[in-house]
């Protein structure tokens, strides 16, 4: 079991150093799951306290920006109102399309970001625990129902 995890840390510090916002993201999709305190996140991700509150408070802050954006985007007509009769421009078509499209592909890095972190967990719970979370494809049905 400490072989597993001594090489499960020295792949994180190797991811760690070439992709830190994907790493940093998932510490704090740790911490915020209350999976891990901020001291346990510090010894395993190696980095101290003040570092983990800096990324917590980052893509908190990332995360209302983002909530913001999309609202303001939601906010916005997608018809025309009966009272507005000039068309719009090309160009704040094209502002327009440029913020839909930056809110969207802050959205699509929040479900990626998700679909890591869970691919992860089940791994860990497979490996380091021995639990197999993933359904099999053909089950067959169990005798207590």
């Amino acid at each position: 079991m400490l072989t597993i995890n001594s090489q499960f840390m020295d792949r994180l510090v190797k991811l760690r150093m070439k992709q830190p916002k994907r790493i940093m993201r998932e510490m704090v999709a740790a911490v915020l799951l209350d999976q891990l305190n901020i001291d346990q996140a510090a010894e395993r991700y190696k980095v101290n306290r003040l570092t983990v509150l800096r990324w917590i408070r980052k893509v908190e802050e990332e995360a209302k920006a983002s909530k913001q954006s999309t609202s303001i985007t939601s906010d916005q007509p997608s018809l025309p109102s009966p009272k507005s009769t000039r068309r719009s421009t090309p160009e704040e078509e094209v502002k327009q399309l440029r913020t839909k499209l930056q809110s969207m592909e802050k959205e699509l890095e929040t479900a990626n970001f998700k679909a890591l972190y869970y691919s992860t967990l089940v791994r860990v719970a497979k490996h380091e625990l021995g639990v197999d979370v993933e359904k099999k494809s053909v089950t067959k049905p169990s005798g207590l129902c």
